[in-house]
């Protein structure tokens, strides 16, 4: 089969791009950047502050999903020191 052929038959729904592992984490930091400035976008009142607002709530996901990682990751260390 060729490529072309094969670009054609693949359905996006139904055949998903498998990633590696190790690639997974660098889709975080642009999907928070887009969820920042789309939040940012209804809330801002000019452009002036959507540029400050999306930074500011980037780095609030970004160090909030982290604290959960490592909270999740305690209490599992945790309940494996007690079993």
């Amino acid at each position: 089969m060729s490529l072309l052929t094969g670009l054609l038959a693949w359905i996006p729904l139904l055949h998903p791009i498998a990633l590696p592992t190790s690639a997974r984490l660098w889709m975080f930091p642009p999907l928070a950047l887009c969820i920042a400035v789309v939040y940012r976008a209804t809330r801002a009142r000019t452009q002036d502050r959507l540029l400050r607002g999306s930074l500011i709530t980037f780095v609030n996901i970004v160090i909030g999903m982290w604290l959960i990682a490592l909270a999740a990751y305690l209490v599992h260390a945790i309940a494996l020191w007690l079993s």
